[in-house]
């Protein structure tokens, strides 16, 4: 991998952001292209596994070893920033050197060695990262955000979206794998005392913040591990880490099926790897233990975390958002990326969900569906930049593949149904069975109903309509600013009047202004 990153062209994008984060257990180098409405996305990445949190004196200082690793993985990562030409970067390493006594020495060397110069993030500052970071995917309320890294665990308060309150806790993988296991596989009293400190220190922390109701959202190494693993267990239809839901259930299992395996054949598990074989009892206990002491249902991982928050800083991106602001910012970006009329898009988004509103409270619809339909109809014409004839399709898988943040596994399947099923045709019924783990059984009648929503919508544009209920809410009526007659076909007319008259038993009218 490292080979391959020296080797890699030049990037292209004038306004890349370069990101090395050195961390207790691995490294990683990532170039994000950024966008001026506050989006980053990256382009390049490399990791290395230089363990600088492995074999630490009795203070807690860097081994030989561990200097010489270090030198190693950053002096590749600096040929790599050389022969990708990136114009900032930004290089921060976070617990295993701020906690070290030797940490400066570190620091030193590596400059000295690489050219690399390291900041050393604080406690606090390793948290607002990482708070930035999943607050530029999500729209946090009273909510904890967790990063949970190889030296020590993070832990975001966040009241109304804003940080509140940050504890830095020394509960990393690898640092509490050192501290109580002394076998492989471990003992069930090295298990009993590592869970009995652990539960100690999380429910002291939480406690502390004094809230309640959280929602919980996971970031870091260890916790994408845990759902790309369980992601394979449970076959789950979406293999995208960045919104999994991590449940007891999935930690059971995974605890389950690890209990009594040594470190070399845990790393056949899909999702765990060489780097996390020898952490993952810590790193399960430690998640588990934050469920209980938080009482969430799940923690929603995020692929967005203190990288990204370096890189938005840098950007001056406005945080926090609602989620609807998050969405615009990802679909804007997609619109430069791929090249699609963002325009058109945003004419129609504000016709659709004009309608939505008309219709929500009859049908039972929320901000959920709002913003799923909204999405969809900002991306209705994203894959002509593909194929203009199947448009539609390539539509719903962009919205599938590429990052629009804000949105949950569901709302973003919801979107991409929608936008399926605009253009008439059915979804395909592996489609329909495949993402029934995500999807509510009413979603499919609700994926259609918008559908016909954002056709209608999508065909009266030109004419600019205007939409009011009539009749008691029986009669959609359409007025126009300027003449249907002159702007729209009489079979335009009715291909926008049959589904929605099918779909949403209602009845159309039509009048010119």
């Amino acid at each position: 991998m490292s080979e391959r990153a020296t080797a890699a062209p030049p990037i292209r994008e004038p306004n890349a952001i370069g990101v090395v984060d050195v961390g207790s257990n691995t490294a990683r180098l990532v170039v994000f292209d950024t966008n001026p409405v506050g989006v980053v996305r990256p382009v390049f990445e490399v990791k290395e596994i230089p363990r600088l949190g492995a074999g630490t004196g009795s203070d807690g200082s860097l081994s030989p070893e561990a200097f010489a690793r270090g030198i190693e993985s950053l002096g590749r990562f600096a040929r790599a920033l050389k022969a990708l030409g990136v114009p900032r970067t930004l290089t921060v390493t976070t617990s295993a050197v701020r906690d070290a006594p030797n940490g400066a020495e570190f620091v030193r060397t590596i400059a000295r060695e690489t050219g690399i110069l390291l900041r050393v993030l604080t406690g606090a500052e390793e948290a607002r990262y990482g708070y930035l970071g999943v607050a530029s995917a999500w729209a946090l309320g009273n909510d904890l955000v967790i990063d949970l890294g190889g030296g020590s665990l993070q832990v975001v308060e966040t009241r109304l979206g804003a940080l509140a309150n940050s504890v830095s806790l020394p509960l990393g993988g690898l640092r509490l794998t050192q501290r109580f296991v002394r076998h492989d596989p471990p003992k069930e009293r090295e298990i009993d005392d590592l869970r009995e400190y652990v539960r100690d220190a999380v429910r002291s922390a939480i406690a502390a913040f004094g809230g309640s109701n959280y929602r919980v959202f996971g970031i870091g190494g260890t916790v994408r591990a845990v759902a790309r693993a369980a992601i394979e267990l449970r076959e789950y239809p979406i293999p995208r880490v960045h919104g999994y839901p991590i449940r007891d259930h999935d930690l059971e299992a995974l605890t389950e099926l690890i209990s009594e395996m040594p470190t070399a054949k845990r790393r056949a598990i899909p999702g765990i790897g060489v780097e996390r074989a020898d952490v993952m009892d810590a790193g399960l206990i430690v998640l588990s233990e934050i469920l209980r002491s938080s009482k969430a249902d799940e923690i929603a991982v995020s692929g967005t975390g203190i990288r990204e928050g370096l890189a938005l800083e840098a950007i001056r991106a406005e945080l926090p958002v609602p989620n609807e602001v998050l969405a615009i910012r990802s679909t804007t970006a997609a619109a430069e990326r791929f090249s699609f009329s963002r325009e058109r898009g945003r004419e129609v988004a504000e016709l659709s969900v004009g309608l939505f509103d008309l219709f929500a409270d009859a049908h039972h619809w929320g901000p959920s569906e709002r913003l799923s339909l909204r999405v969809a109809a900002e991306m209705h014409d994203a894959g002509v930049s593909i194929d203009l004839w199947r448009h539609a399709h390539h539509s719903a898988y962009l919205i599938r593949n590429y990052p629009i943040w804000g949105l949950t596994h569901r709302e973003t399947l919801l979107a991409a149904s929608i936008v399926a099923l605009h253009a008439g045709d059915d979804l395909p019924s592996g489609m329909r069975k495949g993402f029934a783990p995500i999807l509510r059984p009413s979603d499919g009648t609700t994926a259609r109903q918008l559908g016909t929503i954002l056709q209608l919508a999508g065909l009266l544009a030109p004419a600019d309509p205007r939409f009011s209920l009539a009749a008691g809410g029986k009669v959609l009526a359409v007025s126009f600013s300027r003449p249907a007659g002159t702007t729209l076909p009489p079979r335009t007319m009715e291909k926008a009047r049959k589904p929605i008259e099918r779909e949403l038993d209602i009845e159309v009218r039509f009048r010119d202004g």
